[in-house]
């Protein structure tokens, strides 16, 4: 697994167990302070840190096997699914772990453990509460997740915060990403094939994207945008990313050439400048960039075509940035877009 997804993940598992175990001090003062008819006797931390290594346990499996494994099913499917395994797992948790527990504190014989066991443990009030609350949480766990993958990293938390209530001006990098041909591989492999690509070219794209701190801001048809705050170190990740993204397509390439006869190539436009940013929508909530830089970028991208270039960069791109070594930027020259009423000058990337 790549290292970067892996810390994405990681980090993902990190903030849903937090959340069990500050959710874990509610369930304490309701099963175990008021109602607890189990016997045991534990503090608060001793139950928030069993709490939390049974979410870090439940929500490791959910993040790192269930997710990809249930990524293509209807979400109604995976849902049931990841409860119905889950659900199973925390019983099998919470059984053991109260059974070693009052082994540890029982004096008597095991016929008489066992009995007494399943009547002052198992077939208690607190037991069943228990496991109520746990299947609460994990409900909870996936429905942030699915929210996550939805709306992307770090979204669901600004949704909270407020934070884009109100139109924020921004100066950002956008990349604009379009499939070659893609009218024409469409027409040869069909609709649903064509589709499976593009989503397995969507999938594969999201590792230098991750790799290099980009957002995935939109897919629109066959195209992707990616954005990052408009600075000279993210303008490096951003050429880092084109350049990632070209050769990963590469060694991917007999796979794509298996699965579709077609081994998917790309083309890109890259544009810095202002945009407007802010939710929109009243039944869906939706954060959108708006504003002549987003034009601009669209209209780059479809220069590549008529330039016969892979990858154009714009003067506003290059303001005040010194390009790396091993990346070739060369001069097109200053060309008029449609819809634009002052020319701009382009440069073509290569990789050395």
């Amino acid at each position: 697994m790549p290292r970067k997804l892996l810390i994405y993940r990681l980090r993902t598992l990190c903030v849903i167990s937090l959340i069990w175990v500050l959710f874990s001090i509610v369930f304490y003062f309701n099963l175990i302070r008021k109602g607890n008819d189990l016997g045991v006797h534990v503090s608060i931390y001793q139950f928030a840190l069993t709490f939390g290594i049974i979410g870090l346990l439940i929500n490791g499996i959910l993040i790192f096997f269930l997710k990809p494994a249930f990524r293509h099913q209807p979400a109604w499917f995976a849902i049931f699914i990841k409860l119905l395994v889950t659900f199973l797992l925390f019983f099998v948790i919470g059984f053991l772990l109260l059974m070693v527990y009052f082994f540890i504190h029982y004096t008597k014989d095991l016929q008489h453990y066992l009995q007494s066991f399943s009547t002052k443990l198992v077939y208690t009030n607190t037991f069943v509460s228990f496991i109520i609350d746990m299947g609460l949480m994990t409900f909870i766990s996936i429905i942030f997740l699915e929210i996550t993958d939805k709306y992307g990293p770090g979204m669901f938390w600004l949704m909270l915060s407020g934070e884009y209530q109100r139109p924020k001006i921004e100066n950002r990098i956008f990349i604009f990403i379009d499939i070659n041909e893609s009218t024409s591989i469409a027409e040869q492999l069909g609709h649903e094939k064509y589709f499976r690509m593009l989503r397995d070219f969507f999938s594969d794209i999201t590792i230098p994207v991750l790799a290099n701190d980009g957002e995935i801001y939109q897919y629109v048809g066959d195209e992707v945008l990616v954005t990052w705050p408009n600075t000279p170190v993210n303008k490096n990740k951003s050429l880092k990313f084109i350049r990632n993204t070209h050769y990963l397509l590469e060694r991917l390439g007999k796979s794509y050439k298996k699965k579709y006869n077609h081994i998917p190539k790309f083309k890109a436009g890259l544009h810095a400048g202002e945009v407007t940013a802010g939710f929109v929508g009243l039944i869906k909530k939706e954060l959108i960039y708006s504003g002549d830089t987003m034009n601009t970028t669209a209209r780059i991208r479809s220069m590549c075509n008529d330039l016969n270039e892979s990858f154009i960069l714009s003067e506003d791109f290059m303001l005040d940035f010194e390009p790396p070594q091993n990346y070739q930027i060369d001069k097109i020259g200053t060309m008029e877009l449609k819809g634009r009423a002052e020319p701009i000058k382009l440069f073509s990337l290569k990789f050395d």
